[in-house]
């Protein structure tokens, strides 16, 4: 192919970001273009998401939109929404378009080797740069954990991870870039070396990346462990986070509720809130500061008022900073889907709000704290920035706004805290 262009739209999780980037870095190398517009591109890819029903949505809107816009370009539907598209009955009269090439996630590796090589061996997903500010590193695929209400190990598979040296390197690459922070990630980060004993656990990979890179980067950059199963907190995590010399002072756990009646319900009976607490409590002594989020769903079937309460105590007693609350989604094709007690939109979007209010009243205290914490390092988003007004992370996961020169900032700016604003901590670089 010769002058080709290329244009990408991606959903859901960070593991599907990293993809495109792996994917777009290819397709530059094989002499394609990438337009920020639909309607220049010879090939359209959406990579998608099916987390929710409302995900999977959003990808046959995206699919309709494009070809409104592009009717010659051609089409590319992959990741975890394509192997459902096939399924969808539209209503009558309803417009409808197709992609030109449909590729589950288990075979989107193909499009490494260009968007029409879809017969061909599958690629290695790897990057050397990253469109954002904080470069994504996935370093495990695929989930064997079979969450009553989650779709993903029917859509990604049985657990793969990378080599813990290919990780290394990729690291290595973007810290040498340039980059200041990179996020190491995963589908379920508990299940990571599941597939190969040599490659130890999750805690091993972290150490063996640290170790290899402190001594050249520790000066100037950082590692942020995405999400993590609250089953993966014990001794040998704090052990791990008190030897590294890289990792943020911020933990984000894929907690989902604290009830145990609802935990069980969800097939998530592998951990309990009395561990969790006894690990936090551990942690504050390794972390004088540090930012908690949490991923928490609200009005799971037959969740009780006793249930939420207990949901709401639990957050109110961890050092949560911060949490993303999602409304359970009934997803066809998981068990959930099928419980009784389902409840109606109305009611679970109304335990939602409460569950967010109190993560917002959690957040006010932790920025209001944070003020008197002193100097503090951001790593600023270049996709996130107008008229000298920049968005950016500070170590503990703390949103800053700060005002700075019109240039870009691929490295970290040291700022002090000066006020809590409606958008986050509102900083002074020096």
């Amino acid at each position: 192919m010769q002058d080709w262009t290329f244009y990408i739209e991606t959903y859901g999780c960070k593991v599907n970001q990293y993809e495109s980037q792996a994917l777009r870095e290819a397709w530059l190398g094989l002499g394609g273009r990438e337009v920020p517009e639909p309607q220049a591109a010879d090939y359209l890819l959406v990579n998608s998401c099916a987390i929710t029903a409302r995900a999977e949505r959003d990808a046959r809107n995206a699919i309709y939109r494009l070809r409104r816009l592009a009717p010659e370009g051609r089409i590319i539907l992959t990741g975890c929404a394509a192997q459902f598209f096939g399924d969808f009955m539209p209503r009558k009269n309803a417009f409808h378009a197709r992609p030109d090439i449909c590729l589950k996630q288990s075979d989107k590796s193909r499009l490494m080797a260009g968007p029409t090589c879809t017969e061909s061996q599958d690629g290695d997903f790897a990057i050397r740069g990253y469109t954002r500010g904080r470069p994504v590193v996935k370093v495990q695929d695929g989930c064997s954990q079979k969450c009553t209400y989650c779709i993903v190990p029917y859509t990604r598979g049985k657990p793969v991870s990378r080599k813990p040296d290919d990780i290394l390197a990729e690291c290595r690459r973007l810290f040498a870039s340039g980059f200041c922070e990179i996020v190491i990630s995963g589908v379920n980060l508990r299940q990571y070396g599941k597939d190969n004993e040599n490659y130890g656990d999750f805690w091993d990979l972290l150490a063996h990346v640290d170790r290899g890179l402190a001594g050249e980067f520790a000066q100037f950059g950082r590692l942020r462990i995405s999400s993590i199963e609250p089953a993966q907190l014990g001794g040998k995590a704090l052990e791990t986070l008190a030897a590294c010399r890289m990792c943020c002072p911020h933990l984000h756990l894929s907690l989902q509720h604290a009830s145990p009646a609802i935990l069980k319900r969800m097939g998530r009976g592998h951990y309990s809130m009395d561990s969790i607490a006894r690990f936090m409590d551990g942690l504050r002594k390794l972390w004088p500061i540090f930012g908690l989020g949490a991923d928490i769903i609200a009005g799971f079937p037959n969740e009780s008022e006793e249930d939420l309460q207990i949901l709401l105590d639990f957050m109110e007693s961890l050092p949560l900073t911060y949490a993303h609350v999602f409304p359970y989604s009934q997803r066809p094709g998981t068990p959930a889907a099928a419980f009784a007690g389902q409840m109606e939109k109305r009611e679970k979007l109304r335990r939602a709000a409460m569950l967010r209010e109190q993560a917002a009243e959690l957040k006010k205290r932790f920025l209001q704290g944070l003020l008197e914490a002193g100097p503090m390092w951001i790593a600023p988003d270049s996709s996130l920035r107008a008229e000298g007004v920049w968005h950016g992370v500070n170590e503990y996961y703390a949103p800053c706004i700060f005002k700075a020169p019109c240039r870009e900032h691929k490295g970290f700016v040291r700022a002090l805290p000066k006020a809590v604003g409606c958008s986050g901590l509102e900083v002074e670089i020096f």
